[in-house]
């Protein structure tokens, strides 16, 4: 019975956290968030303004996580998204966070960009979070084939972006933005081939650190954004006095919505602790009577079945004596 009440409470959590991931899904998926994203790690952006990237370069809605966006919010300000369920009969089911397509100012008229944002609570979850990306951009680019091209036509082939958004990386790695891109090796001679054509997938790791950080720039401006320890009254403060960006009803209801998650799975992690803790004074106090029982000279099988702690216990117990 103590296991499976165990059991629920972390499946209860787990719930929690994935709502408290959607919940920074919808944020960063705000046109208004998203421009910034974009003009700060993506280099065929850097030269835009966020006007252009929100006016000219975003359209309609991004898909986000496999859910549709809140009915009761509506907001324009999203931008055109692709489905996030990535399916293969031979390689199993991808949940993308945040995904869709961009107009490009570097590429032909009309050219797009198919564009990944992740938002990643952990930093070690038992893989290379690096290789994950690198699954997930591959699988963007072989998604393309039947819906932006047929046959062998792989002249258009559109070029992917995956962005990591780091919440909890190590110390190391915090506030730092680093780009995976493809780049030749010449062995033999100097050879030229045009970037557009072998350049077709980049991982960008986008790392937080503290929200101490004082300079204005994206690391801040998400991590404002995403704690889920900052209050909104705080978050739209910040956003609007710093970084000009009005922050609507609809992301004021997203930013209280995450607080109020936050603060109820830290209020489980906090039950949680307790009762393990509980757990262990119990078996300390447990081992405690054992060895006042040694001491006063009970025989090991006396002991063991009159507490119920196992003879090899007992005997490791009486060899600490």
């Amino acid at each position: 019975m103590k296991t499976q009440t165990t059991m629920a409470q972390d499946l209860d959590t787990w719930q929690e956290e994935r709502k408290l991931d959607e919940a920074c899904c919808r944020l960063v998926a705000n046109k208004v968030i998203l421009a910034r994203l974009l003009q700060a790690v993506v280099q065929e952006y850097q030269d835009c303004s966020i006007a252009e990237l929100e006016q000219k370069y975003l359209e309609g809605e991004p898909s986000i996580l496999s859910s549709a966006v809140d009915q009761d919010a509506p907001d324009p300000g999203r931008i055109k998204g692709e489905t996030t369920v990535d399916k293969s009969q031979t390689e199993g089911t991808i949940m993308y966070d945040i995904l869709f397509s961009a107009y490009s100012p570097r590429r032909k008229q009309d050219s797009q960009v198919i564009i990944n944002v992740e938002s990643q609570n952990q930093w070690n979850p038992g893989y290379s979070l690096m290789k994950r990306a690198a699954y997930y951009a591959a699988r963007m680019l072989s998604r393309q084939k039947g819906t932006v091209f047929t046959g062998s036509d792989y002249g258009k082939l559109q070029k992917v972006y995956t962005i990591w958004i780091c919440l909890d990386p190590p110390k190391t790695k915090q506030n730092t933005i680093t780009v995976f891109s493809m780049e030749p090796e010449q062995l033999v001679g100097n050879a030229e081939y045009g970037k557009i054509n072998y350049d077709m997938a980049t991982v960008i790791m986008v790392c937080l650190g503290e929200t101490e950080r004082k300079k204005k720039d994206i690391l801040r401006l998400l991590r404002i954004l995403l704690s889920p320890e900052i209050l909104p009254e705080l978050k739209k403060q910040v956003l609007q006095e710093e970084y000009g960006i009005p922050m609507t009803i609809e992301m004021e209801k997203e930013a209280e919505n995450m607080c109020n998650i936050g603060r109820g799975i830290a209020v489980k992690y906090e039950e949680k602790g307790l009762e393990k803790g509980r757990a262990e004074g119990r078996t300390e106090g447990l081992y405690s009577v054992v060895k006042r029982m040694l001491k006063r000279g009970r025989s090991v099988q006396d002991i063991v079945a009159d507490t119920g702690v196992s003879e090899a216990e007992v005997r490791k117990l009486a060899g600490e004596q």
